[in-house]
């Protein structure tokens, strides 16, 4: 059918159409001598051959020529193209032109010609005519084989085709249906469930695969062009569909053999998968191949210091394997094996120097962080197993450099617990508790990373170091919390110094000065510091640092008006005091307000006072300039 044919290679399209044309050509009868023994006005095929020995001559060797025709035809099977690596549709186009074939014989006979030509035979009875009986059964039988073949592997053919056109998982998906059918053909078919026939289909079923996997594996260009990831997935898709193959077909003869009486598949497992096998044995190859180009291209991309020429000659052996002439798919060809081989002995040279290379970034550990991030930048990148083992072994290296960094940090802590360093101007709360969160973070950052490898935690060696950093891990806990503590009881007292005075008096040079205590400013930076470096902060030291603007606004508007007062004051000349005496008076009783305890930090009547003590500074300045003015007159 059209459908069979566009899903079928040119080559094969060529020899179904061959098988399909060619048929059985019956050699025809001398007409000269049909027309000498043909008796005419009998109906039907009648002849006379008394006394014409030439004739019945004639016949035998026609018949002679047809019995050998036929039996060469019944003699060729579906494996006559010579096609080793056909797919199941070939099948089905070899028996459709076999059923032609024999189609076509059948109408050759019927023909008058050919009906005289048996006739005369017969009558002369020729020594062909024996041998013609026993093929005319066969043609019979041959005839009805491929009418029901033909049945069969059309009812297949919507179940061959994703083999042709479909993808992997198209295939996958269609394994059941496919495997199912040719069970069914084999347990219902009158003449293909023969254990050759069916062993035939299978692999051409597996040569298809082949095929189709190969088809997959160059959409996109030459495997070398290819994003590797990505064919390295397909590569693997390869191996899923050989392994889901077996798995189906294991499953329906497992499932035929829970029934002994009916037909079991006693294939030749090695002849159905035998070319599969070989074919992703060079797949596994080509993965692991495709697998360190992969490794040492991203080697390349992490531009580690000091690896530049491993690198270079990396890509030489590369592209040295890009120059063989063959296809890399050709499982057939030998010489991939022996440079497959060769590639690899290069690859191990590589790798000895590269292990070499994370040998000596390993020797000198500086810092178990920064050590610990190499080995994770090696461990991405490096997926051999061999490698593998090699910088699992530096954990041990990492660990053991680890265990000596503990007992550094447990003496600095015990160094400098009761005088931390800290930042310049930083409050000492934040101070002391960022520095135990540094120490902390250098031990504790580490450690998670070696809680994964269970190997490493299980050692003898690891418990004394993982009860070294308990000790210090909990030590710089209790430091910071200690330090918090103390803080949020001191709140409180920080607090108490809102409820001071305005403004106070020095009892010793009787200078006003402005009253706001120190230690809220202290509150307030460190609970800023603090809420920074994500410490929690009682609620009391947050309603403090919102009237940071507020408390600083009233300390420089208080020291505003206490200067303007001393200028104010020494303004004022000792002759003119005794005339502005009751002014002066008044404006003191106006700032002795913010010296009561009636008003604090805390009162919503601050602004207020501000604004009339200023007001009367402004106007005893003027009493104090228009005095003045009346004096030097």
């Amino acid at each position: 059918s059209d459908v069979c044919s566009s899903d079928l290679t040119e080559a094969q399209i060529e020899k179904a159409s061959v098988s399909m044309k060619s048929g059985v050509k019956l050699t025809p009868a001398d007409p000269k001598v049909l027309e000498r023994v043909e008796i005419k006005d009998i109906p039907g095929a009648a002849v006379n051959l008394e006394g014409d020995d030439e004739a019945a001559a004639h016949f035998n060797d026609v018949l002679e020529s047809w019995c050998t025709s036929v039996d060469e035809s019944l003699r060729t099977d579906e494996n006559q193209d010579g096609d080793d690596y056909a797919g199941p549709l070939t099948e089905l186009e070899f028996w459709r032109g076999r059923q032609s074939a024999f189609d076509g014989l059948a109408e050759q006979l019927k023909g008058r010609d050919c009906k005289l030509v048996l006739a005369a035979t017969a009558q002369s009875r020729a020594s062909a005519l024996k041998k013609w009986r026993t093929l005319d059964n066969q043609i019979t039988d041959a005839a009805n084989e491929a009418k029901d073949n033909v049945k069969y592997l059309a009812a297949l053919e919507k179940y061959v085709e994703p083999l042709y056109s479909g993808d992997t998982q198209g295939i996958i998906d269609g394994m059941p249906a496919l495997l199912n059918n040719i069970k069914m053909m084999h347990t219902i078919a009158r003449y293909y469930n023969t254990s050759e026939r069916m062993t035939a289909l299978f692999c051409k079923v597996t040569n298809e695969m082949i095929t189709n996997c190969k088809t997959q594996i160059t959409t996109g260009g030459k495997m070398w062009d290819q994003d590797i990831a990505g064919l390295i997935q397909k590569l693997d898709g390869s191996l899923l569909l050989n392994e889901t193959y077996q798995e189906q077909y294991r499953g329906v003869k497992s499932k035929l053999e829970s029934q002994p009486k009916g037909k079991q598949f006693d294939f030749s497992e090695n002849q159905i998968f035998g070319r599969y096998e070989l074919f992703c044995k060079r797949i596994q190859k080509l993965i692991d191949m495709f697998s360190t180009v992969q490794q040492f291209t991203t080697l390349a991309e992490h531009k580690i210091e000091g690896m530049e020429q491993l690198i270079k000659t990396f890509f030489g052996i590369v592209e040295d394997f890009k120059k063989k002439p063959y296809d890399l798919l050709d499982y057939t060809k030998n010489q991939f094996d022996r440079d497959y081989l060769e590639f690899n002995v290069s690859i191990h040279e590589l790798e000895t120097a590269l292990q070499g290379f994370i040998n000596s970034s390993f020797e000198n550990i500086m810092s178990t962080e920064h050590a610990l991030g190499l080995l994770k930048q090696f461990q991405a990148v490096l997926q051999r197993d061999n490698l593998k083992a090699d910088l699992d072994s530096k954990y041990m290296v990492i660990f053991h450099n680890y265990g000596l960094d503990l007992e550094t940090v447990q003496k600095l802590y015990e160094k400098h617990k009761n005088n931390p360093p800290m930042s310049r101007n930083e409050p000492p709360v934040t101070g002391n508790i960022k520095w135990a969160r540094q120490l902390l973070r250098r031990i504790e950052e580490p450690m998670r990373k070696f809680q994964s490898n269970k190997n490493i935690m299980t050692t003898k060696e690891s418990k004394k170091i993982i009860r070294t950093y308990n000790k210090v891990a909990r030590a710089l806990i209790e430091f910071e919390t200690l330090w918090h503590y103390a803080w949020t009881k001191s709140i409180d007292s920080a607090k108490a110094g809102l409820n001071a005075t305005l403004i106070i008096r020095h009892p010793e040079n009787d200078k006003l000065y402005v009253n706001f205590d120190r230690e809220i400013m202290q509150l307030i930076r460190e609970t800023k510091c603090l809420q920074r470096i994500g410490v929690e902060v009682p609620d009391a030291a947050k309603m403090v640092l919102l009237q940071e603007t507020k408390f600083k606004s009233y300390y420089n508007r208080l020291s505003f008006v206490l200067k303007e007062y001393d200028r104010v004051v020494m303004n004022l000349i000792p002759v003119i005091r005794p005339l502005l005496r009751r002014q002066l008076d008044d404006l003191e009783a106006t700032l002795r307000v913010g010296m009561d305890g009636d008003l604090t930090w805390t009162s919503m009547s601050i602004d207020m006072y501000l604004e009339r003590t200023l007001t009367n500074l402004e106007r005893f300045d003027e009493q104090i300039g228009r005095a003045s003015c009346r004096e030097r007159v």
